[in-house]
């Protein structure tokens, strides 16, 4: 049974890395394989080939769960010491003991030792002795430290009597559980591998499908879906910022495509690093980009509409008039409000400040209820990145819809 179980096991991850290509993948695959060769030759101990029959089919044990390390080191993207293959030398080292009886509690000590530091390795590395566990890995980390600690068991129970009789008869209580146990991890292993492998697939598909491939930003459907998901839960001050880059059509036009795209990658590494980490912010398209921030009122969202037009003017080194930015913001101070109905506000508001002369921002608030007509008051910073506030009534003035 256990060698059906590693059998279908191995095949089924080197058919998955031939698809792939993941050296994981193969790492796994020959684990499993080495389990299968380790089971194949046991049956020659009860033959009297010690050897074969008993030191080299643990010593394929061992083998295993050195590829399991490797595999789960690979999956992880992490590098591992060459000196976990020291092991490899430490188990041939058993070929001196000499059989005067306590052998077999020997070999098994070192098998068992070994095999669970390999196991318990695996399990540290995917998280499972830490607080903090990736939610993909967390089935396999489980299943490697389960299995660590049973044969970190089976260490300590080496010499108690009863445990281990005889090796190349399968005699001992824990010969007997050890059995029963190899089975259910290679089951438990398999299909952790199998789900921590899908699960990575999805968030890979997810992510393709949410995020803009040139910034590294998300994209309009990953934005839209992390807004609504926050403006939901939300009943606070809330700001949108419509982000666009002044004058980007001539400087495709002018300049060429790579001088456009420098500037989409340079505006997105500036919001990352300037961007406080509750706002949700994404490219929309072209050279258009949102920040949604929760919890932010007029003066914050202004502040930091300000910051950004500053700072990217420094920072983005466009040809020509490029470089700069105009913003768009629309605040809501109270309730509930949906994406669409903020974005309509801050896209006005964006046409306001590229009609005042772009390298700026300009404010509208959306009109409602739970609002006042308190915010007519306009606040002037001296340009570059002067801020613009339309009061409410304007929103949808003749004056405001004539600017589009």
């Amino acid at each position: 049974m256990t060698n059906a179980v590693a059998f279908v096991a191995s095949a089924f991850l080197l058919f998955e890395w031939h698809l792939l290509r993941e050296r994981s993948l193969a790492y796994w695959s020959a684990g499993f394989a080495a389990i299968v060769v380790g089971c194949a030759i046991t049956p020659l101990r009860e033959a009297g080939f010690f050897i074969a029959g008993v030191w080299l089919a643990n010593g394929m044990l061992v083998l295993a769960h050195v590829a399991f390390l490797y595999g789960t080191a690979s999956f992880l993207g992490r590098r591992i010491s060459p000196a976990w293959c020291l092991v490899l030398p430490a188990w041939a080292l058993m070929l001196a003991v000499p059989d005067d009886g306590v052998r077999t509690q020997i070999l098994s000590l070192v098998n068992a030792l070994l095999v669970a530091v390999l196991s318990l390795r695996s399990a540290q590395m995917l998280g499972g002795l830490r607080g903090r566990r990736d939610p993909d890995t967390t089935l396999l980390a489980f299943a490697f430290l389960g299995h660590g600690g049973f044969y970190l068991l089976k260490t300590l129970m080496a010499f108690v009597p009863g445990a281990f009789i005889d090796l190349s008869h399968y005699t001992g209580l824990m010969i007997s559980i050890s059995l029963f146990e190899g089975i259910m991890m290679e089951v438990a292993l398999a299909l952790s591998i199998v789900g921590a492998l899908r699960r990575r697939r999805e968030r890979s598909i997810v992510r393709l499908a949410e995020h803009d491939p040139l910034t590294g930003l998300l994209n309009r459907r990953g934005f839209e879906a992390r807004a609504r998901t926050v403006l939901a839960q939300e009943d606070g001050p809330v700001a949108l910022l419509l982000l666009d880059i002044d004058h980007f059509k001539s400087i495709n036009d002018g300049y060429g495509h790579p001088e456009g795209d420098r500037l989409l990658v340079a505006l997105g590494v500036f919001l990352n690093s300037t961007l406080p980490h509750r706002a949700i912010w994404g490219r929309l398209g072209g050279d258009e980009f949102a920040v949604l921030l929760p919890r932010a009122d007029v003066f914050a969202a202004l502040t930091l509409a300000k910051a950004l037009c500053q700072g990217f003017a420094r920072v983005g080194g466009g040809r020509g008039q490029g470089g700069t930015l105009s913003i768009g913001c629309a605040t809501y101070a109270e309730g509930a409000i949906d994406l669409e109905a903020l974005s309509a506000v801050a896209d006005r508001a964006l046409y306001d400040a590229k009609r005042q002369g772009r390298n700026r921002a300009s404010h509208r608030e959306v009109a409602g209820e739970p609002l006042a007509k308190s915010r007519l008051v306009a606040e002037s910073v001296s340009h570059p990145a002067a801020v613009a506030i339309t009061p409410p009534d304007r929103v949808n003035s003749p004056e405001a819809l004539s600017a589009r």
